[in-house]
């Protein structure tokens, strides 16, 4: 449990980057200002207690910088290095196999998957459903298709009804294995999404799904594209 909580956390912290890197950016102006007051009394303090009281409020906010940018630069090594280890880690993640399954689910992606029932295997009983709607929920970045590499800005639209969050997803083509890759909790209209980091993963064709999720927590029909992984140059 203690190590599923760290993941969380962790995935959280890659997740709410820009989030994260803005409120730090605050609280260095915060910081900053209150270094460039203290600084200032210091130099205009005559007595000794005064400058004392000054030379505390120095040390503070030199204190509080310090620690934010140790902040700043330890958020940009996770996003940077961990996240792409994490992903790698996720891809090595086997399903448990039914002993009764005699048939391994395929996926077929035709080439307009704007709607529709994306078949699997014959004998498979659960087909992969890909609803993708113009400003409602659609991937608009990367294409259907498009050849994507190292960090990858994910954009689209979540914007239906009884909204709670979302999620994306990516599965290799062959054998669905759904790996969540990050989410959000706002409403989007063509906007950033979030990111992908592929560079741990192998070359291939991947799917990509985009899933809202309503306000009593349950999945909702998603939109999914497929794209391809190629090596960084």
């Amino acid at each position: 449990m203690t190590e599923n909580f760290l993941d969380a956390v962790l995935r959280g912290f890659i997740t709410y980057s820009v989030e994260i890197y803005v409120l730090l950016g605050i609280g260095i102006l915060v910081y900053m200002r209150k270094f460039i007051i203290g600084l200032r009394e210091w130099q205009k303090s005559a007595f000794g207690l005064e400058r004392e009281f000054a030379r505390r409020k120095l040390v503070s906010a030199s204190t509080g910088l310090v620690l934010l940018t140790m902040l700043i630069v330890g958020e940009f090594l996770l996003v940077t290095i961990l996240g792409p280890q994490m992903t790698a880690a996720s891809t090595d993640i086997t399903p448990a196999k039914d002993p009764s399954a005699t048939q391994t689910a395929t996926l077929s992606v035709d080439d307009d998957n704007s709607t529709g029932t994306l078949p699997t295997a014959t004998g498979i009983q659960e087909s992969l459903v890909s609803e993708c709607v113009e400003d409602v929920l659609e991937i608009t970045s990367p294409a259907e298709g498009e050849e994507i590499s190292g960090t990858v800005e994910l954009f689209g639209s979540v914007n239906v009804e009884n909204f709670g969050s979302y999620k994306y997803e990516y599965s290799s083509i062959g054998t669905i294995n759904w790996i969540t890759i990050a989410a959000g909790d706002k409403l989007k209209l063509d906007e950033n999404l979030g990111f992908w980091y592929t560079s741990a993963l192998t070359p291939g064709s991947y799917l990509l799904k985009l899933v809202p999720v309503d306000n009593t927590g349950q999945d909702m029909i998603p939109c999914i594209i497929r794209v391809e992984v190629v090596p960084e140059e």
